[in-house]
C-alpha cells in the first residue's frame, strides 16, 4: 500500500494552458477561447479540450490512483500491480492485484482477481473501472469480462471518488459471478480450430502481434484441449495468451483496448454469455464479405475461402 500511495504522488499532474492558432502565410498568432490545451507538470503537451469546465474535468492520475488505495485498504487488502503512462502522458493505465481474491475457472485453473483502471488526458478518454484477473497457471491478463463490475465517467463530470469505492466492493464482493461467468463459458463451444481462429482475428487483437496467424494458432493449440470442439473460454484465454505473450514492446495502455475488444467473447451486456453460434457466425460473415465479396484481401490461409464456404454452410444447416 505505501508503494502504491508513493506511485500515486508521482504520477504527473496536469493543469490548463490556452491554445494559440497559427497562420503561417500571415506568420500570426491567435488565441483559441474554446479550447485549453493541457499541460504536465514536467513539460509534456498531452491534450488539447474544451476550455469549458461543463464540458471538461481534468481528472488527476494521482488522484484516482490514491482513491483506489483508500478504497481497498478499508477492505483491509495486500496489493500488488502496476502503472503504465503513456510519453504523453494522454493516457494511464493500472492493474492491481488484490490478495485473497482468487476464483476457479475450474479446479486447476486459479485466477487471481484485481481492478483494472485506465483514464486520459486527451479529449478522447474518460475514467474506466473494470473486473482485473490473471490466471495464475500462466499469467495470462484478462480484464471486463463482466459488465456489472463496470464502472465509468466522461470528463463531462469532475472526479467522483464514489466510483472507485464502488469498484473495489464490486470485484472483491463478487467471486461468484465471476467463477459462474467462466463456468458457462466452458461449455459453449465453437465450430472447430478453423472457426475459433476467425473470431480471434475479428476481435481486432491481431493489429498487436507481429505475425497473427501463427501467433493465435500457436495460442490455440497451447489453450485448446479438443482443437475439434474449442470452447469459448478456451478460446478467450487462446487470445488472451497472444496478448501477454506473443507481443513486444507494447505498453499496457496500448493493450488495454485489446484484452477488452476480447471480452465480447464472454460478455453480452447482460448477465448471459453470447451464444457460439452467434459469435462464429459473425465472424464467418464478417470475414467471407471482406475476402469473397471484396476480392482484393489476401487470405490468412490457403484454402480459406473453401473453409469459410464450409463454415457458412453449417451454420446454415445449424438455423
Amino acid at each position: 500500500m505505501d508503494e502504491l500511495y508513493e506511485t500515486a504522488a508521482e504520477l504527473p499532474e496536469v493543469d490548463r494552458h490556452d491554445v494559440y492558432a497559427h497562420h503561417t502565410g500571415e506568420d500570426e498568432w491567435e488565441r483559441v477561447p474554446y479550447r485549453d490545451s493541457l499541460w504536465t507538470d514536467d513539460g509534456r503537451a498531452t491534450g488539447v479540450v474544451s476550455s469549458n469546465q461543463d464540458f471538461y474535468n481534468v481528472i488527476q492520475y494521482g488522484e484516482i490512483l490514491e482513491t483506489v488505495g483508500d478504497a481497498v485498504d478499508q477492505h483491509s487488502l495486500d496489493v500488488n500491480g502496476r502503472v503504465s503512462v503513456s510519453p504523453t502522458a494522454h493516457k494511464m493505465s493500472a492493474m492491481l492485484d488484490f490478495d485473497d481474491t482468487t476464483v476457479y475457472a475450474n479446479q486447476d485453473d486459479p485466477i487471481d482477481l484485481g481492478l483494472k483502471v485506465r483514464s486520459g488526458h486527451s479529449g478522447f478518454h474518460g475514467l474506466k473501472y473494470d473486473v482485473g484477473a490473471e490466471r495464475q497457471v500462466c499469467s495470462n491478463g484478462m480484464v471486463a469480462f463482466v459488465s456489472d463490475l463496470h464502472f465509468d465517467q466522461t470528463h463531462g463530470e469532475p472526479f467522483q471518488p464514489g466510483l472507485a469505492y464502488n469498484a473495489v466492493d464490486a470485484v472483491v464482493e463478487s467471486p461468484e459471478v465471476i467463477e459462474h461467468r467462466l463456468a458457462q463459458a466452458q461449455n459453449r463451444e465453437l465450430l472447430n480450430q478453423d472457426e475459433a481462429l476467425l473470431v480471434l482475428m475479428d476481435t481486432g487483437i491481431d493489429r498487436y502481434l507481429d505475425q497473427p496467424v501463427p501467433d493465435l494458432l500457436n495460442a490455440l493449440h497451447s489453450e485448446v484441449e479438443d482443437l475439434e470442439n474449442p470452447t469459448l473460454y478456451e478460446t478467450y484465454n487462446a487470445g488472451t495468451r497472444a496478448l501477454t505473450h506473443y507481443t513486444r514492446d507494447v505498453p499496457d495502455y496500448e493493450l488495454d483496448d485489446g484484452f477488452e475488444s476480447l471480452s465480447r467473447l464472454l460478455e453480452t451486456g447482460g448477465s448471459e454469455i453470447p451464444e457460439p453460434e452467434e459469435v462464429g457466425r459473425q465472424a464467418v460473415d464478417n470475414r467471407s464479405r471482406e475476402l469473397i465479396e471484396q476480392g482484393d484481401t489476401e487470405p490468412y490461409w490457403e484454402d480459406e475461402e473453401e473453409t469459410l464456404r464450409e463454415l457458412m454452410q453449417e451454420h446454415e444447416l445449424r438455423v
